[in-house]
C-alpha cells in the first residue's frame, strides 16, 4: 500500500475508508459526501462533482471512488481518470498524483513507467463561486432542460429548479438564478454571448474606446465618462443608458452634490434598434440571433471587463450602477440581472418588457377591453428587443415558464431600486405595481430587503424624475455606490392615480423560504 509523502492526518483517513468502498472523493479534502443520492450537481472540478447539502447547506461529494476495477480503492485511495504515467510502485501497484491526492493505476492502463517520485501538495478545498467578482456563475452551474411551456396562471416559482427541487440555502440561489437567466435567454431575449477572446479600453479625454475580439471578429464602441477619479483613488460611476438625447439615465438633478463618475453609454454603438445589425455587437458576434436589449446588456459587460484590467481611467468597477428609462429601463434592468459585478440596478419606467408582469397586464386588457397597456405582442415586435419567436406567447401568457419578478429577482441580493410612473396607461400603473410587490419575496427570502425599494409616483412626464423620487436615488446611490449610512427597503405607492389591490393569494400559490 502507497503512504509515501501521504501527511499522518490522510494516512487515519484511508484506513477509515478501507472499511466501505462506497465513500467520496470529498471525504480526502475534509468534506463529507452529499446524504442524498440525487443532489443537484453545482460545481465540478479536478477532484469531482459537488453538491450543497440540503440538512446543513454546506457542500457536500458526489463523486464516488467505488469503482470496482480499480484495485486502489480498497485501500481508500481513488482510481485514477486522467493518468496511466506512474510516479512511483509498491507490491500493491502503480501509483500517480491528480488533483492533489494518490490515485491507483488500473492495471488495463498503458505506459506504466516509473517517473521521479513527487510529493503531492496538501489537498484543497473545491472553489466557491459564490462571493466571486465574476459577470455570471455560468460556468459552475449545469442547466438541466428548459420548459418552454407550462400552464400556470399564478406567478411561477422562482424558488423551484427545474429538477423540481426547492432552494433551501443562499448557496443554492447561485445556481437557481443561472437557471432562470438561461430561461429568459432561450424564450425571450436570445443568449448572452460570454467569453470573449479579448477586450481592451483606450482613453481619449472624455471618450472610453471599448475593443472587443471575438473568434476572429473584431469590433469596437465609445462611451463618455465624465468626473472620473484616478488610479490611486477611483470613484464609483453611474452608467446611464442613452440614445443620443442627452438623457443618461434620466434621474435628472438627483445626483446633484454626490461624488460619482458618470459613463453615458449610447445604445445605437451595439445595436440601433432599426438595424441592429450595423452595431458593435453583431460584429463581434455575426451569429447571435440575440434582441437588442440583450445586444446592450453584452455591450456594458465588456465595458465593465475594459475598466476592470485598466485602473488609470479612475472608476471603481466595485461600485457600479446603471441607469435607464422607458426602452432603456428594461435595458438596465436586465444589465443588472445579468452581469453580477453592477452593484446598483436602477430601472426606471420600465414598462412591459421590464419590470411588469406579462400575466397581470394580459388581465388588465382583457378587463378593459382593449390593450390598455403594452401587451407582450407589441412589445416582443418593438424594437428588436426580443427574439422573434417570444411574441408566439401573444395571448399565451399563461404558458410561460418565468415572469419578470424572475427577472427583477436575478438582481437580489444585490441593491434594486424600481422607480415607476402612476397614470402612464401603456407602461402599466397595476401590473408594475404587482411585479414590485411580488419582487420583494425573492429579496427577502435571500434577507436582502435593505437592498430593494419600490416607489412610484404619477403626476410628472414621462421619464422626467419628480422630486418626490429624489431622496431613493440619493439614498441608494450614498449606501450601496458611496458606503454611507442611509435608510433602504420599502415598497411605496402612496402616489398612486388608481387604486392598487394586490391579492397575494390570486397570485402566489409558493411559500417564500428563509434562504439559510
Amino acid at each position: 500500500m502507497k503512504f509515501l509523502a501521504i501527511p499522518v492526518l490522510l494516512e487515519l483517513v484511508s484506513v477509515a475508508l478501507a472499511q466501505s468502498t462506497n465513500k467520496c472523493i470529498s471525504e480526502f479534502l475534509g468534506y463529507p459526501c452529499c446524504s442524498s443520492s440525487n443532489t443537484p450537481v453545482y460545481y465540478k472540478d479536478d477532484d469531482g462533482d459537488w453538491g450543497i447539502d440540503s440538512a446543513t447547506g454546506d457542500w457536500c461529494g458526489i463523486t464516488k471512488i467505488n469503482d470496482a476495477s480499480c484495485w486502489s480503492t480498497k485501500f481508500g485511495y481513488p482510481c485514477c481518470k486522467k493518468t496511466c504515467t506512474a510516479i512511483e510502485k509498491d507490491k500493491d501497484g502503480s501509483w500517480a498524483i491528480e488533483g492533489s491526492h494518490w490515485c491507483g493505476i488500473p492495471a488495463n492502463c498503458s505506459g506504466n513507467q516509473p517517473s521521479q517520485p513527487s510529493q503531492p501538495s496538501q489537498p484543497s478545498q473545491p472553489s466557491q463561486p459564490a462571493n466571486d467578482f465574476v459577470e455570471d456563475h455560468r460556468k459552475q452551474c449545469q442547466i438541466g432542460n428548459i420548459q418552454t411551456s407550462v400552464n400556470n396562471s399564478k406567478l411561477p416559482d422562482p424558488f423551484k429548479t427545474l429538477s423540481g427541487k426547492r432552494v433551501s440555502t443562499k448557496a443554492e440561489w447561485t445556481c437557481r438564478r443561472e437557471e432562470i437567466a438561461a430561461t429568459f435567454e432561450k424564450i425571450m431575449f436570445g443568449e448572452k454571448p460570454r467569453n470573449p477572446d479579448k477586450v481592451e479600453g483606450r482613453k481619449s479625454g472624455n471618450k472610453y474606446t471599448v475593443t472587443v475580439t471575438n473568434k476572429g471578429n473584431t469590433a469596437s464602441f465609445d462611451v463618455t465618462i465624465s468626473n472620473a477619479g484616478t488610479a490611486a483613488k477611483p470613484k464609483p460611476a453611474i452608467i446611464g443608458l442613452d440614445q443620443g438625447f442627452g438623457m443618461g439615465g434620466s434621474l435628472g438633478a438627483s445626483t446633484n452634490g454626490l461624488d460619482v463618475a458618470s459613463i453615458t453609454f449610447n445604445t445605437n454603438n451595439l445595436a440601433p434598434e432599426n438595424n441592429p445589425r450595423s452595431g458593435a455587437f453583431f460584429k463581434a458576434n455575426p451569429s447571435s440571433n440575440a434582441g437588442t436589449i440583450m445586444a446592450w446588456a453584452w455591450g456594458v459587460s465588456r465595458l465593465i471587463d475594459a475598466l476592470e484590467k485598466d485602473s488609470s481611467v479612475g472608476i471603481d468597477v466595485k461600485h457600479l450602477a446603471v441607469t435607464g428609462c422607458s426602452r432603456l429601463g428594461k435595458a438596465a434592468l436586465a444589465i443588472g440581472a445579468f452581469d453580477e459585478r453592477i452593484a446598483l440596478t436602477i430601472p426606471q419606467e420600465s414598462g412591459s418588457g421590464g419590470a411588469s408582469l406579462w400575466r397581470v397586464g394580459a388581465q388588465v386588457n382583457r378587463q378593459k377591453g382593449k390593450q390598455f397597456v403594452q401587451g407582450l405582442g407589441s412589445a416582443a415586435t418593438e424594437g428588436n428587443w426580443m427574439i422573434s419567436s417570444f411574441r408566439n406567447y401573444d395571448g399565451r401568457e399563461t404558458t410561460l415558464p418565468f415572469d419578470q419578478h424572475m427577472l427583477t429577482g436575478m438582481v437580489a441580493p444585490r441593491a434594486l431600486l424600481i422607480i415607476d410612473n402612476a397614470g402612464q396607461e401603456w407602461l402599466g400603473e397595476v401590473p408594475s405595481n404587482y411585479c414590485g410587490q411580488a419582487t420583494k419575496e425573492i429579496f427577502d427570502a435571500l434577507g436582502a430587503t435593505d437592498k430593494y425599494t419600490y416607489t412610484q409616483e404619477g403626476g410628472h412626464m414621462h421619464c422626467s424624475l419628480p422630486n418626490g423620487q429624489f431622496d431613493e436615488v440619493k439614498d441608494f446611490v450614498n449606501k450601496f455606490l458611496l458606503g454611507k449610512d442611509a435608510k433602504t427597503g420599502k415598497i411605496d405607492y402612496s402616489k398612486n392615480t388608481q387604486p392598487i389591490n394586490f391579492s397575494k393569494s390570486e397570485w402566489i400559490d409558493w411559500t417564500t423560504p428563509r434562504l439559510a
